[in-house]
């Protein structure tokens, strides 16, 4: 089946494919998120972007730190609406997948499709997802057994999982006009927590629980692949529709191996008609502007680095000042101590200082006339009396004449 394009030209996306599903396109809003190749078939996605900030619902994720276990280096976090990005680093050896690739996925990335497997920055070769990095950290959903090789990522408790323990949660909006259908968003708790505070924040659904998810049993726990209206993240995060049915991510139309061509995406079934169109493409934008991210590694920008820079030579200038302004205080105090405790360094000092005082400083000797050689000065205290002032008189020198 043909699925007409969309033309969205002012997305300011060049590789943008939206795609009628029924009577609806997915595409992520402007600034909210990207795509990458995956197994299943090409992305759809945007530009990435932080979206608006949430208060309420299940509760924000900022700067949380995984868990030693998922042998994640020390020191990363993970929060919603975070860029992403960063170098790739291996996983440690606490990790259930000790030195498989894994890091550096970004937002404008974080867009799949409705396959599994989708949506892989880097490392979606073939199409089965068990031997792929883990771009985003984060595992992929197993969303059904034996499906695309997602039993890798089976049976790992909340300590293990980065994020936690798979849940579930259901979104209804019975206040957004016109919007009967039901949603469900799955993924590790931090996630699925995060992205819920932002749908009720900025969707107007209903808050709500969270419920675990356990696909591995076989007895069929919603949502079912064919279900999945959008993937994120490298898999591990889904949005589906309850009364959506896409033959094309059956598991019985699942390809045989790594190295066979999946459906094209063509096949994909249309969403069911009568959809609000609105409120899909708020809850699919909103998510992939929130789904948490590892954080990049922090660079200061050329703004902060001049006030890192004035800031320093601000403080070292308030230093000298301060240092100055008590010296000024405190010397004073200082030189009545020494005199008091009888200090000899001290008071060696002060008579240096004296002997080299400068000409007012010095007692002056009035002299009133010539003196005899070698003969010694001292001061006339009697000298001068009232109005009167003395000068100080060269002594005559007289040299003999030169007989010639």
């Amino acid at each position: 089946m043909h699925i007409p394009q969309e033309d969205h030209s002012d997305s300011q996306d060049g590789d943008f494919d939206a795609r009628f599903l029924g009577t609806m396109s997915i595409f992520p809003r402007k600034g909210g998120g990207g795509g990458g190749h995956g197994g299943g078939g090409h992305s759809s996605g945007g530009k990435g972007g932080k979206g608006g900030s949430s208060s309420k619902g299940g509760g924000s994720a900022s700067g949380v730190k995984l868990g030693s276990l998922t042998g994640v280096p020390s020191g990363k976090t993970v929060s919603a609406y975070s860029a992403g990005g960063g170098k790739w680093f291996t996983l440690g050896s606490t990790s259930p997948f000790s030195g498989r690739l894994a890091g550096g996925g970004t937002r404008a990335q974080v867009y799949g499709n409705s396959r599994y497997g989708s949506g892989y920055p880097y490392g979606g070769y073939g199409t089965y997802i068990d031997n792929r990095p883990l771009p985003y950290v984060f595992y992929p959903v197993p969303i059904y057994p034996h499906y695309y090789g997602s039993d890798t990522y089976e049976n790992y408790n909340a300590t293990q999982r980065p994020g936690g323990n798979l849940t579930v949660a259901i979104l209804r909006a019975p206040s957004f006009p016109n919007t009967t259908e039901v949603y469900r968003i799955v993924g590790d708790q931090l996630s699925v927590s995060a992205v819920l505070a932002a749908v009720v924040s900025d969707c107007k659904v209903q808050n709500t629980t969270l419920s675990l998810f356990n696909a591995t049993d076989g007895t069929g726990a919603w949502p079912l692949p064919e279900q999945i209206v959008q993937w994120y993240r490298a898999s591990s995060f889904g949005l589906s529709l309850d009364s959506y049915d896409n033959s094309a991510a059956l598991p019985s139309n699942m390809p045989a191996s790594n190295n066979s061509l999946p459906l094209p995406l063509s096949d994909d079934t249309p969403l069911p008609s009568g959809l609000n169109q609105t409120y899909l493409h708020c809850l699919n934008t909103t998510i992939g502007a929130s789904v948490p991210l590892v954080d990049p590694p922090w660079k200061p920008t050329a703004a902060q680095i001049v006030a890192m820079v004035f800031g320093g030579l601000s403080c070292l200038l308030s230093t000298v000042a301060l240092f100055i302004q008590l010296w000024v205080i405190f010397k004073p105090l200082w030189v009545k101590f020494a005199d008091w405790c009888g200090i000899p360094e001290w008071k060696a000092r002060r008579a240096a200082r004296k002997q080299y005082s400068p000409p007012e400083d010095r007692p002056y000797i009035v002299v009133d006339g010539p003196q005899p050689a070698g003969s010694e000065l001292t001061k006339d205290h009697e000298a001068g009396d009232g109005e009167e002032t003395k000068e100080w008189v060269l002594p005559t020198l007289e040299f003999p004449t030169p007989n010639l």
